[in-house]
């Protein structure tokens, strides 16, 4: 479907956003910005990673949606740059959270359109991109607006049927807000068993901990990384000191040593 979901027509240097590959040849990838259009980009091979590249297939597949950085953008000639090896710490998590609020902004969009006879590019032009203008994303500025019953829209074009529409909808549809903390660690073992011994201790690190949305993953030997997404900071703090005090509690047996590297908020 050929959607864009921001006013402007092309993105900024710097934005993140999604990027459907169309294609791959030695230069690179073609692409497509799902959130602009479906306008066209390029995603060269020495943007893909930091790492020395043996293979760009095992790195990026054809019919896959990557999260990309715009590099560069030039509007007179339609070409636009971008970059996977640029993405900072915590933009991967944010870009999920814009592209899980544009998915639902385009699912009220179409219930509301459901017999009706104007398009959802008329309702973009008429009230939808000045919550962009006001809040930053459609999503902050209806949670806003809900609690003031939704009196914003009283200076724009928006109909009335359509408003009745809106607040039923979104009542529904609009989500929490979602957060995410993440910690590097170092996890070693002294033990004969060598790795199996780190999997055990990982494992007894997880005991008791049910989170649908928590990953652990391994860096680079011996250093691993916790990531928890969830509704209150406070609680997704709790879990993983939980995750770290269940390894410390267990870790002598298999004469093993852990070191809490850092935490990051997003």
């Amino acid at each position: 479907m050929n959607v864009r979901n921001y006013e402007p027509v092309y993105p900024r240097e710097n934005d993140v956003t999604l990027a459907l590959v169309m294609d791959i040849n030695e230069l690179g990838a073609y692409t497509i910005l799902s959130e602009y259009g479906n306008a066209s980009a390029m995603l060269m091979i020495t943007e893909l990673s930091r790492r020395r590249i043996r293979s760009i297939n095992k790195l990026i597949k054809a019919g896959k949606t990557e999260i990309v950085v715009i590099i560069r953008v030039n509007t007179q000639k339609g070409y636009i740059d971008l970059s996977k090896r640029r993405l900072v710490e915590g933009e991967n998590f944010s870009m999920e959270k814009k592209s899980m609020y544009s998915r639902i902004i385009n699912s009220i969009l179409v219930q509301i359109s459901k017999n009706d006879l104007f398009s959802n590019e008329d309702r973009r032009i008429r009230w939808l991109w000045q919550l962009y203008r006001d809040f930053g994303h459609a999503i902050s500025g209806l949670k806003k607006i809900r609690k003031e019953k939704f009196c914003y829209f009283k200076n724009l074009g928006i109909f009335k049927s359509e408003l009745k529409k809106l607040v039923r909808i979104s009542s529904k549809k609009l989500p929490s807000t979602l957060y995410k903390i993440s910690s590097d660690f170092e996890l070693t073992c002294f033990s004969s068993k060598g790795i199996s011994s780190v999997k055990e201790l990982l494992k007894q690190g997880l005991f008791h901990i049910k989170n649908q949305f928590m990953i652990v993953k391994l860096i680079a030997t011996p250093i691993y990384n916790i990531s928890i997404k969830g509704e209150s900071k406070k609680k997704i703090l709790k879990l993983i000191l939980k995750f770290y005090r269940n390894i410390s509690g267990f870790k002598n047996k298999k004469r093993g040593q852990l070191t809490i590297k850092n935490f990051f908020f997003s």
